[in-house]
């Protein structure tokens, strides 16, 4: 099965995305950049998902560091409530595939982001 890293401190989007995208793939999750960073060192997910705002280390900061340490490898979508935000152009210039606005994406539209970001 298909792994993924779904990074976000805000308890309520982990469970909403975990249910969505547990029908179809492995949810691995961490509520922070540290523990995302070290969750996908060691689990190698195949996409990962990840909060641009977070405490301890916040989502580019995290992105940034995997690219430092070569591990860019997979597709990296952001979520965010800033979708107009300098924060989602700066973590497209580092690599990401794409974003999605947390409040604003049904799940069907979730699936097909994560299910396309996976073709490529």
């Amino acid at each position: 099965m298909t792994k993924i890293a779904l990074i976000d401190d805000e308890p309520i989007f982990l469970d909403i995305y975990s249910r969505v995208l547990g029908k179809k793939y492995l949810v691995l999750t961490a509520f922070d950049g540290e523990g995302g960073l070290e969750l996908i060192e060691k689990d190698k997910p195949e996409l990962v998902l990840v909060d641009i705002r977070m405490p301890k280390m916040d989502g580019l900061e995290m992105i940034r560091q995997m690219k430092g340490k070569g591990l860019m490898n997979m597709p990296v979508i952001v979520l965010t409530n800033l979708v107009e935000d300098e924060k989602v152009s700066q973590a497209i210039e580092l690599g990401v595939k794409d974003y999605i606005a947390k409040e604003k994406t049904t799940a069907a539209e979730i699936l097909a982001k994560v299910s396309e970001a996976l073709k490529k």
